[in-house]
C-alpha cells in the first residue's frame, strides 16, 4: 500500500468533515494563545521591579492553572463530540475491510495534522497578540516603566510541551474507542440517543434540594467571612443542582405534561412536548455546561469590573489620611520629622494641608457588649478578623487642639468615636477599669465614618496618657514585644501633580529610614500603584478567562446546532410525511431549538440573581461597599453578554437551518 495512503485519507478525511473540525482547530489555537500568553506575561522579568508584583504574579500563576485546566477539559469535550459523529464514519471503514491499526493509523495522522497546524498558529498567534494581552496589563495596572516584552523560548517549550500532552492523551482516548469496539457499535454509535430517555424523581428531587441549598447559602450569608467560607459550598451544591435539573428535571417534567393526555393530545403540544423530550435527552449535559459556563462568566467579569472601578473608593477606606508617620516619640525626635517634611514639601513643590500632629496608642482586643477582652493572636483564623476590634485611644488635649474645643472628662470618662454602626453601650470595660461614654463622636479629625462588615474601629478620647498606658498595659498584659506604648503621629493629606506628589513621596520615604527605619509610613500614593496591580491584575485575569468561558460556550452551541441539525433533518422529512408543511415544521422545530438554547442563559441569570447577595458580602471583604456599583455592573455584563448569547445563537442557527433543509 502506497505510504502517503493515510496521510492522505487523513487530510480528505478532515476536508470532508471541515464544519466540525475547523472550529475544533479554532479552539485550539485559542487555547494555544492564551496559555502562551499568560505563561509568557507571568514569567516576564520587568515584573519584578514594580510595586505588587508578587500578588499580580501570583494571580497570573493561579491563571495558568485554570486556563491549563480549562483547556485540558475543554479539548477532551469537543475531541468527545468529534469522535461521536465520526463513528459511523469509522464504522463503514472497517465494514469495507480495514483493521482497525489501519483506522489508528488514519486517527494519528489526521491528530498530527490538526496538532501542528493549532501549535503553528497558536504559538504563532501566542508571539503575536501575547504582546496586546501585556500592554492591556500594563495598562490596566497603571504601569508606566517601559517594560520589554520579548520572545519568551522557555514559555514557548512549556506550552508545546502541555498541549503534546493534550493532543496526545486525545488521541489515546480515539484508539481505545476504536479497539473497544465492534463494526457494529461504531455503526451505531451516533444512534444511541434514540432510546426514550428516562425521568427520574429521586434525580430530580436531589437538583431541587441541591439548588434550594445552593440559593439558601447565597441568600443568608450575613457577612463576608461567612461569604468567603460559604462560597465555594454553594457553589458546588448549584452545580450538582444544575447537572441534575437539566439531565432528569426537565425530562421528568415534560413526561408528566405527557401525561397530561388534555394537554399532550393537541397538535401543537404533541409535537413540542415529544420533540423537547428528545431534546433534553441529547443535550441536557451540554446545555448544563453552558448554564455553568455562562454564570462563571458573568460572575468572574461582574466581580473584577466591580472590583476595578471602585478601587478608588476602597483605597480611601484603606487610608483616610494620605500620608501617616507614626513612631516612638522616646526614641525618635518628631520636631526632625517635621522640619524633614517641610523642607521635601518646598523641594516637591505640592501642597500639605488637614496637618495633625498628636499622640496615640493602639491595640486590638475582642469585643463582648461593653467588655473587650485582651487579643491573643493565637485564634487568626477567617473567623478571628469578624470579631477582633482595633481600638485607638488619644489624650484629650491632643483632641482639643486639633478640634479647635474646650473639652473637658474626668479619669473614668471617654469620649468614643466608631468607624462604622455607632458604640450601643454606655460604658465602656477593659479588666477592672470602667469608663463612661459621655459623648458618642460622630466625627472625628483623622478618620470617617465606613460601612464596615468586619470587626470594628474605636477612637476614644481619654483624659491623659496616664490612662491610655492603664488601659494599654491592662489589654497587653501578657505579651512580649517591642510596640511602644504610646506613639506620636504626624498626618497630613497632600495636593499636587501626581508626579511632584511621587518625589515628595521618594524623598520622605528616604528621609525618614535615615533618620529612623522603624518609623511607619503609611502612604495612599504607593498603596495605589500595588492596589492598581492587584485589581488591574485581577480585571485582567476576570476578562482573560471570561473569554476563554466565551470561546467554550460559543463552541458548545456551535456543536448543539450542527448536532442538532444533523438529527432534525431525519425528522424534518418525517413531519412532511405526516402532514405537516415546511412552513410549519420549521416553525416547531424553530421554537424548540430557541428553547433548548435560551434555556441556559435564563438559568445562569438566576443563578447570577441568586448569587448577588453573596457577591456583595464577599466584595465587602475587600472594602468595596457600594451596592449599586456592584448592581450596576451586573446588570451591565448581564445585558452585554445576552447580546452577545443572542448574536452567537443567530450565526449558529443560520448553519442549522441549512442542514435540516
Amino acid at each position: 500500500m502506497n505510504k502517503l495512503f493515510y496521510p492522505k485519507l487523513a487530510l480528505v478525511n478532515l476536508k470532508k468533515n471541515g464544519n466540525t473540525y475547523i472550529p475544533y482547530i479554532l479552539t485550539c489555537i485559542g487555547s494555544i494563545i492564551a496559555f502562551y500568553s499568560i505563561v509568557s506575561i507571568q514569567s516576564n522579568k520587568g515584573l519584578d521591579a514594580m510595586q505588587g508584583a508578587d500578588s499580580l504574579k501570583m494571580l497570573l500563576f493561579l491563571g495558568i492553572i485554570v486556563i491549563g485546566i480549562f483547556a485540558v477539559i475543554f479539548l477532551f469535550y469537543t475531541n468527545s463530540f468529534l469522535i461521536k459523529r465520526r463513528k459511523k464514519e469509522l464504522g463503514l471503514y472497517s465494514i469495507l475491510g480495514m483493521e482497525k491499526k489501519h483506522i489508528a493509523r488514519v486517527l494519528f495522522y489526521e491528530t498530527l495534522f490538526v496538532t501542528v497546524v493549532s501549535l503553528s498558529l497558536g504559538l504563532l498567534g501566542g508571539i503575536l497578540i501575547g504582546k496586546l494581552m501585556f500592554l492591556i496589563l500594563l495598562n490596566l495596572a497603571h504601569i508606566k516603566s517601559p517594560l520589554a516584552f520579548n520572545i519568551d523560548w522557555m514559555s514557548l517549550f512549556y506550552t508545546t510541551v502541555v498541549f503534546l500532552g493534550i493532543f496526545g492523551l486525545t488521541l489515546v482516548t480515539n484508539f481505545l474507542q476504536v479497539k473497544l469496539s465492534n463494526p457494529i457499535d461504531l455503526l451505531r454509535g451516533g444512534e444511541h440517543g434514540e432510546k426514550e430517555p428516562k425521568s427520574s424523581w429521586v434525580m430530580t428531587l436531589i437538583g431541587v434540594v441541591s439548588l434550594g441549598i445552593g440559593y439558601t447559602i447565597a441568600l443568608t450569608v450575613k457577612d463576608p467571612i461567612e461569604a468567603i467560607l460559604l462560597f465555594f459550598v454553594a457553589v458546588l451544591f448549584v452545580i450538582v443542582g444544575t447537572y441534575a435539573l437539566f439531565t432528569s428535571g426537565s425530562v421528568t417534567l415534560l413526561k408528566a405534561l405527557k401525561k397530561n393526555k388534555k394537554f399532550y393530545y393537541q397538535s401543537r403540544n404533541f409535537i413540542s412536548v415529544s420533540g423537547m423530550i428528545y431534546r433534553m435527552k441529547q443535550n441536557a449535559v451540554g446545555l448544563a455546561n453552558i448554564c455553568i459556563l455562562s454564570t462563571m462568566v458573568l460572575v468572574t467579569i461582574t466581580t473584577t469590573v466591580s472590583l476595578y472601578i471602585g478601587q478608588e473608593s476602597m483605597r480611601r477606606d484603606y487610608y483616610p489620611m494620605d500620608i501617616s508617620i507614626i513612631g516612638d516619640p522616646e526614641s525618635t525626635n518628631f520636631s526632625d520629622i517635621e522640619q524633614m517634611v517641610t523642607a521635601a514639601k518646598t523641594k516637591a513643590n505640592i501642597e500639605m494641608f488637614d496637618e495633625l500632629s498628636f499622640d496615640m496608642s493602639t491595640f486590638t482586643a475582642f469585643q463582648e457588649g461593653s467588655h473587650f477582652l485582651p487579643d491573643m493572636e493565637e485564634n487568626t483564623d477567617l473567623q478571628y478578623y469578624n470579631t477582633i476590634s482595633k481600638i485607638t485611644t488619644i489624650p484629650l488635649a491632643d483632641y482639643n487642639r486639633m478640634t479647635n474645643q474646650n473639652k473637658t472628662l474626668a479619669e473614668n470618662e471617654v469620649m468614643i468615636f466608631s468607624e462604622g454602626e455607632n458604640y450601643q453601650e454606655s460604658m465602656v470595660v477593659f479588666g477592672e477599669s470602667q469608663f463612661l461614654v459621655v459623648e458618642q463622636l460622630e466625627t472625628i479629625p483623622m478618620d470617617f465614618k465606613k460601612k464596615l462588615i468586619t470587626g470594628n474601629g474605636y477612637y476614644l478620647i481619654v483624659k491623659d496618657q496616664q490612662i491610655m498606658t492603664a488601659i494599654y498595659n491592662t489589654m497587653n498584659e501578657n505579651k512580649e514585644d517591642n510596640t511602644p506604648v504610646i506613639s506620636h503621629a504626624l498626618m497630613f493629606n497632600l495636593e499636587g501633580n501626581e508626579a511632584d506628589i511621587n518625589l515628595f513621596s521618594d524623598n520622605m520615604k528616604t528621609s525618614i529610614n535615615e533618620i529612623n527605619p522603624a518609623i511607619k509610613v503609611g502612604n495612599i500614593y504607593e498603596s495605589l500603584a500595588e492596589l492598581y496591580g492587584i485589581f488591574g491584575g485581577f480585571l485582567f485575569l476576570g476578562v482573560f478567562l471570561g473569554a476563554m468561558f466565551m470561546m467554550a460556550t460559543v463552541l458548545i452551541i456551535y456543536f448543539k446546532q450542527i448536532s442538532e441539525g444533523y438529527e432534525d433533518s431525519g425528522r424534518f422529512e418525517i413531519m412532511q410525511k405526516v402532514g405537516m408543511d415546511k412552513t410549519e415544521v420549521k416553525k416547531t422545530i424553530g421554537k424548540q431549538i430557541l428553547m433548548v438554547f435560551f434555556l441556559p442563559l435564563v438559568g445562569a441569570i438566576i443563578h447570577v440573581a441568586f448569587a448577588f447577595p453573596v457577591i456583595t458580602k464577599m466584595l465587602a471583604a475587600f472594602r468595596l461597599t457600594n451596592v449599586w456599583l456592584i448592581l450596576g455592573c451586573t446588570l451591565t455584563v448581564v445585558v452585554i453578554y445576552a447580546l452577545v448569547y443572542t448574536v452567537v445563537y443567530l450565526l449558529t442557527a443560520r448553519s442549522y437551518y441549512k442542514m435540516i433543509h
